[in-house]
């Protein structure tokens, strides 16, 4: 059984909101004006990185939990992308600053609110996680859940949107009051979650590009994690179903569309069930077939 560190943090909040703002612009439109400037202006900063935009979010969202200042934070998200002592640095640690002190004024209420968002979402859990994650075990054949994970939630912002962070066993969630489709309860988003956090290991991702790791993972755990929902009566797992996933959980699909990823998924979960081969192994395959 997996042991799970609950947390809510308002700096990754306010990162996990210009993340958002950056990657779903139509999305976020109707966000505050001042809010909307301080993440498109983050958002351009990582885009200054040349082709490793995806990389500085990685590392801004996985390293905003521990440290405790804005100063610290840009000089190891530097650090990681090649920018260490820069003047992209210094401007990284102002925009990080704004973008918190845009935050803070969005959502005055954000320290009284999350603990009363935390409960729903545990409770859920606490009533279906166990089995969901022992269900996907046994589906994959594979010993595949971190033994601890730390869940932080943060500010709803695209109704229930989540990270995981696989070098770090962390995710970190949009802590929702009620579903964001009824079809798909949160505990199932959660599990999916979690289920790609060891998927980080040599034994897994050694034959997977770094840079598609989180992407292969991500759909790699879709379809287990939506048959383990339908063991437990949570949902009917289709194909029609994980292409619902890919839109109401914004999983990155790269450049395929939602359903001929959601096809090309099923049709490689079929052969996994059929022919069982060892789980670094499928993910080759899913790798290759989504290439």
């Amino acid at each position: 059984m997996i042991q799970l560190q609950w947390t809510f943090q308002r700096r990754l909040s306010a990162y996990h909101t210009g993340w958002c703002i950056a990657c779903y612009p139509q999305l976020t439109a109707t966000l505050p004006a001042d809010l909307l400037r301080a993440g498109s202006e983050l958002a351009r900063v990582a885009q200054q990185v040349s082709g490793e935009s995806a990389h500085v979010w990685d590392q801004l969202l996985t390293l905003a939990v521990p440290v405790d200042s804005t100063a610290c934070l840009a000089e190891r998200v530097a650090t990681r992308v090649g920018r260490a002592g820069s003047v992209w640095q210094t401007h990284l640690a102002s925009v990080l600053t704004d973008m918190q002190q845009q935050f803070d004024r969005a959502y005055p209420d954000y320290a009284r609110e999350m603990p009363l968002r935390t409960g729903p979402l545990r409770q859920l859990w606490d009533g279906f996680g166990a089995g969901l994650l022992r269900q996907v075990e046994r589906l994959t054949g594979q010993p595949l859940m971190v033994e601890q994970a730390e869940v932080v939630l943060v500010q709803p912002i695209l109704a229930g949107m989540g990270y995981a962070h696989l070098a770090t066993n962390r995710i970190h969630l949009e802590a929702l009051l009620t579903h964001a489709d009824p079809q798909l309860p949160e505990a199932l988003r959660m599990a999916w979650l979690l289920s790609q956090l060891d998927l980080e290991r040599p034994i897994y991702s050694e034959r997977i590009h770094g840079r598609r790791l989180r992407f292969v993972a991500g759909l790699a755990m879709l379809p287990p994690v939506l048959h383990a929902g339908q063991e437990l009566e949570l949902c009917h797992a289709s194909s029609d179903l994980v292409e619902q996933a890919i839109r109401v959980w914004r999983i990155d699909v790269g450049q395929h569309p939602p359903a001929a990823a959601a096809a090309v998924v099923s049709a490689w979960w079929e052969t996994v069930l059929a022919t069982r081969p060892s789980w670094p192994i499928a993910l080759t395959g899913l790798d290759q077939l989504l290439a």
